[in-house]
C-alpha cells in the first residue's frame, strides 16, 4: 500500500486556471515538483468510487502488452496550491490520479484514422479493451496525440491514436468483488476500431497477453493510496477477474466480434 507521505509521489506545486475541453470528470492541469505538467483526475470522483483506481490499474495492465494509451500515476496535491475555482468543482488535498499533459484533441474516427502513424497498434488497443471489458468507449474516449518529444525533449510533430478514460473498467465505476465474479463472456470491441483491424492481427496480441504471469497482473492491483478505500478483497477479486479473462481472451474476442474481417481483402 502507498504510505501517507506525500513526497513518495510527485507533488503538485501549481494549479493552472481554466479547464480542459470535454473533461466530464472535471480534471485540471497542475505543475509538479518533477517539472512535469499533468492532468489530474480527482478522488473521490463524481463518476464513482473506483474511477481513479480503475484508471491506475488499467494503465499498469496496458503497459504489460504495450497498449497505445495514456500512462498514469498516483500524485499528491496539497491544499495550498489548489485554486479556488478548482475547489469549487470538488478538488481537494490528497492523492489523485494523473497523466502527463499532451498536445492533441479528442479522436474523431471519420477524420483521424487516415492521419495516425500507429495504426499497427489498433489490435493491441482492441485486445486491451476486451480484456478489461472497458465500458463507455463506443463513440469517444480515444485521443489523437499531435506531438511527442524526441530524446532531447524537443517537440516532434506526431499523430498517434491513444486510449484514454479507462475509468469504466469491468464496465463500472463502482464494481465490487461480488459483481465481477463469473466466467469470461463476450465483449464487443467499439465498431470504429473493429472495422480497422483483421482477426489475424489480434492473434499475436492475444498470445502475448496469455504469456503475462499471474504475479505481474496481481502487482498492478496492489499499490494504491489507503485514502481511496479500496478493500483488499476487491483488489484480489479484480486481479482474479483479469487473470480469468486473460485465459479466455480468444473466446471473449471471437464470440463478441463475429464481423471482424478474417483477412485484409
Amino acid at each position: 500500500m502507498l504510505g501517507h507521505y506525500p513526497h513518495s509521489v510527485p507533488n503538485a506545486t501549481l494549479g493552472y486556471p481554466g479547464k480542459p475541453v470535454n473533461g466530464g470528470s472535471n480534471p485540471r492541469f497542475y505543475e509538479f515538483d518533477d517539472r512535469v505538467t499533468r492532468l489530474v483526475k480527482w478522488h473521490p470522483s463524481g463518476h464513482g468510487a473506483k474511477a481513479c483506481y480503475n484508471e491506475l490499474v488499467a494503465s499498469r495492465l496496458g503497459q504489460l502488452i504495450d497498449a497505445p494509451m495514456l500512462r498514469g500515476i498516483v500524485v499528491y496535491v496539497p491544499d495550498e496550491v489548489i485554486p479556488a475555482e478548482h475547489k469549487a468543482i470538488g478538488a481537494k488535498q490528497g492523492f489523485h490520479f494523473a497523466v502527463t499533459r499532451l498536445v492533441g484533441e479528442n479522436f474523431v474516427p471519420a477524420r483521424h484514422y487516415s492521419e495516425i502513424e500507429n495504426s499497427t497498434e489498433l489490435p493491441t488497443a482492441a485486445v486491451l479493451l476486451a480484456w478489461l471489458t472497458v465500458g463507455d468507449q463506443d463513440g469517444h474516449n480515444q485521443y489523437l496525440q499531435r506531438e511527442t518529444r524526441d530524446e532531447e525533449g524537443k517537440a516532434k510533430p506526431t499523430k498517434l491514436f491513444l486510449l484514454v478514460d479507462m475509468g469504466q473498467m469491468f464496465r463500472s465505476f463502482n464494481w465490487t468483488a461480488e459483481n465481477i465474479a463469473g466466467p469470461p463472456a463476450a465483449y464487443t470491441i467499439p465498431p470504429h476500431i473493429a472495422d480497422k483491424i483483421i482477426m489475424p492481427s489480434l492473434v499475436p496480441v492475444m498470445a502475448k497477453l496469455r504469456s503475462i504471469t499471474d504475479n505481474d497482473i496481481r502487482a498492478c492491483f496492489t499499490d494504491r493510496p489507503e485514502e481511496w478505500g479500496i478493500p483488499d478483497a476487491d483488489a484480489t477479486a479484480g486481479a482474479n477477474r483479469v487473470i480469468a479473462w486473460r485465459d479466455g481472451i480468444e473466446n471473449v474476442v471471437r464470440t463478441g466480434n463475429p464481423n471482424i474481417k478474417k483477412d485484409g481483402g
